[in-house]
């Protein structure tokens, strides 16, 4: 068969180029059903291209069926049973025909979220996670995805957690070691980062170091001077962005910021409890008048333990969260909090997503900032 390449000249879009050169050759018997095509890096070299177009010609290819994506195996050609059946395209099980792929696996419209185990096996977990994936999958089963969830340990591998499921698109909850992120960009799948930062992919974050820095300024103009700030995880993005909210703020009024009213955690509501049990360990004479705590699982530990000891908030102590979450209500009144927006955060992952699987989002990365908002629910109290 002869050689086809792509036209310079051509008002034609080179990645639909290459779409119909694949093509070309699929149906003249180069490549044969249960073959592999070649890779994006041999396909780059061939027609003198970015990645990200191969990339756009692929996708096409898997959204009609005519190729599926297997980690650590390879761009596979589908049977024709498969691809030229219209009601399978996009939905329902993979042909048992086609070789090397399980009978039950799904199709394309999968959408993987991956967190770290470490959100969720915690006595009590973050509910921030468990409502980000809540959320994502109203929103994702509404447009008709399913959404794969599956929660990794230090030292799983991306392959080894999407080996089978064949997504269409990978959602990273929060902070993933970055070889997960470099590994994923290799499988070329739609690829978005939520609740942390990576040069590798867009990004939708909420503005932690503004939620922060509100925060902060609202209890020192409530007159509060020994205010304890109950900070998560140290290596975590969201955790340096609010905590430079605080010392930005700090610093503008040349306040010196304690170390001893700096108490780390892992973000729990055990943490929480304990954090509030070295508060009252203090001298009273320097026991905080307010604490921050960097979300509201912890901050809601806190509140457990001043109430078991008899301390009222706001009369005895100011109290304020993070991430405006639902999960004790009825358990405990509302606190003051900082809302980071989390369906705006959903509706842009989806929106950025949703733009990658059609072929027409940027090609570039940017990371994309969601405001938050501080919400006064009456755990402030002004001692001025």
């Amino acid at each position: 068969m002869e050689t086809l390449n792509i036209d310079r000249t051509s008002k034609q879009p080179v990645f639909k180029q290459i779409y119909d050169i694949l093509i070309a050759e699929m149906n003249g018997g180069l490549y044969s059903a249960g073959g592999k095509l070649p890779s994006e890096k041999e396909l780059c070299a061939r027609f003198d291209v970015e990645r990200n177009t191969v990339r756009k010609a692929l996708r096409i290819l898997v959204d009609e069926r005519r190729i599926a994506r297997i980690p650590g195996i390879g761009t596979r050609i589908m049977s024709p049973a498969v691809a030229n059946n219209p009601e399978k395209t996009g939905e329902g099980p993979l042909h048992p025909e086609d070789p090397g792929l399980p009978e039950t696996s799904e199709a394309s419209r999968i959408i993987l979220l991956i967190t770290q185990i470490d959100y969720l096996h915690s006595v009590g977990g973050e509910s921030f996670h468990y409502k980000l994936i809540h959320r994502f999958e109203e929103r994702l089963s509404r447009m008709g995805y399913n959404l794969l969830f599956k929660p990794v340990g230090k030292n799983g591998t991306v392959a080894e957690t999407i080996r089978g499921a064949m997504p269409q698109g990978i959602i990273f909850d929060s902070f993933n070691p970055d070889a997960s992120y470099r590994e994923s960009a290799q499988f070329g799948l739609a690829c978005v980062s939520v609740n942390h930062y990576t040069p590798l992919f867009t990004s939708i974050v909420s503005n932690n170091f503004d939620g922060a820095y509100q925060v902060t300024k609202r209890l020192v103009e409530a007159g509060h001077k020994k205010i304890a700030f109950i900070l998560g995880k140290s290596s975590h993005q969201t955790n340096m962005e609010r905590l430079s909210g605080i010392r930005t703020f700090y610093t503008a009024l040349d306040l010196y910021l304690r170390p001893k009213y700096l108490i780390p955690s892992d973000w729990t509501f055990t943490s929480g409890t304990e954090a509030a049990e070295k508060i009252l360990a203090m001298k009273s004479s320097e026991r905080p008048t307010a604490v921050f705590a960097f979300n509201d699982d912890l901050a809601y530990g806190c509140y457990s333990v001043f109430q078991r000891h008899g301390l009222s908030v706001p009369d005895d102590i100011s109290i304020v969260g993070f991430d405006k979450s639902d999960r004790y209500s009825g358990m405990f009144p509302p606190i003051s909090t900082v809302d980071v927006n989390l369906n705006a955060i959903v509706d842009y992952a989806f929106w950025y997503l949703a733009g990658c699987l059609s072929g027409r989002a940027p090609e570039s990365c940017a990371k994309i900032q969601i405001d938050a908002a501080f919400r006064d629910n009456g755990t402030i109290r002004n001692i001025l």
